[in-house]
């Protein structure tokens, strides 16, 4: 059976014992999550870590956040910025005290495929995912180099 694309958004709260985890090596809360997910029902079957793609990772003070493909194998990093190639749907793995998966509405669905776009964007034409920003300083992430400049705005949804 061919696995559909997904995106996923991996919610890391500072309760949950994977906070450290997400920020030193965010690659190994994909198996946790894809459990999560395979647990609630949100993947038909198991799906082969050769079939996700860590695209970005954003860490704050109290928690952390985490997007990663699934068997999305038209991703191309050279049009990974724009938004006509960022419409994927999104589910969510939550760690928090209790670890729980769910379908992302449209508003959070929409937000972190533009969130991914926008990273893609602001890293420029050499930076290759997974894209990492870290606001645990208070300081606003810097960016030197990005694609198009007229792409580097906040939509608040």
């Amino acid at each position: 059976m061919v696995q559909p694309r997904h995106r996923v958004l991996v919610i890391v709260s500072q309760r949950s014992a994977y906070l450290s985890k997400a920020r030193e090596s965010p690659h190994d809360l994909i198996s946790p999550a894809l459990r999560v997910l395979m647990k609630n029902q949100l993947t038909k079957e198991p799906v082969p870590l050769s079939q996700t793609r860590l695209l970005a990772v954003q860490n704050w003070r109290t928690r952390s956040f985490l997007v990663f493909d699934i068997a999305n194998a038209d991703y191309n990093v050279m049009l990974g910025h724009l938004p006509e190639h960022n419409q994927l749907p999104v589910v969510v793995a939550h760690f928090s005290k209790k670890k729980t998966g769910y379908m992302a509405n449209s508003v959070v669905s929409r937000r972190v495929n533009h969130d991914v776009g926008m990273l893609h964007n602001a890293n420029g034409f050499e930076a290759l995912p997974p894209f990492i920003e870290d606001h645990t300083s208070g300081k606003p992430p810097a960016y030197r180099n990005p694609r198009d400049i007229t792409m580097l705005k906040v939509i608040y949804i």
